[in-house]
């Protein structure tokens, strides 16, 4: 007699368990996916967008600076951009007073390339 109340006891918790795992199944599937849509870019093919948009910036008002304004809220003025040989990583080259520096960028950081505002 002592074994079955142990076991109702264990069960109980289980079956809570499953059925709220059911529930929010359920909820996830009765909501339709209709203003969600997804595109799926290559990182190389990105990469190389950034880096043309980039150059067609500086050829058509090359006295003019460069930004790259990131998904974290900088804003970086840069001089030239590469990219990495899988795509995924953009290299910066950021002017300073102490000379230049590169910074490393995701490729999925980056939210825009424009005419610096400066």
């Amino acid at each position: 007699m002592k074994i079955i109340p142990c076991i109702l006891l264990l069960a109980g918790p289980l079956l809570a368990q499953e059925t709220a795992h059911a529930e929010k199944a359920a909820a996830a599937t009765a909501i339709p996916d209709v203003d969600k849509s997804v595109l799926f870019i290559e990182p190389k093919g990105r990469a190389s967008d950034y880096i043309q948009a980039f150059e067609l910036l500086r050829k058509d008002k090359p006295s003019i600076k460069i930004s790259l304004r990131t998904m974290g809220g900088a804003t970086l003025t840069i001089s030239e951009l590469t990219s990495s040989s899988n795509g995924t990583l953009l290299f910066a080259k950021v002017p300073s007073n102490s000379g230049s520096k590169y910074l490393i960028v995701p490729i999925e950081e980056i939210l825009e390339i424009a005419y610096s505002p400066n």
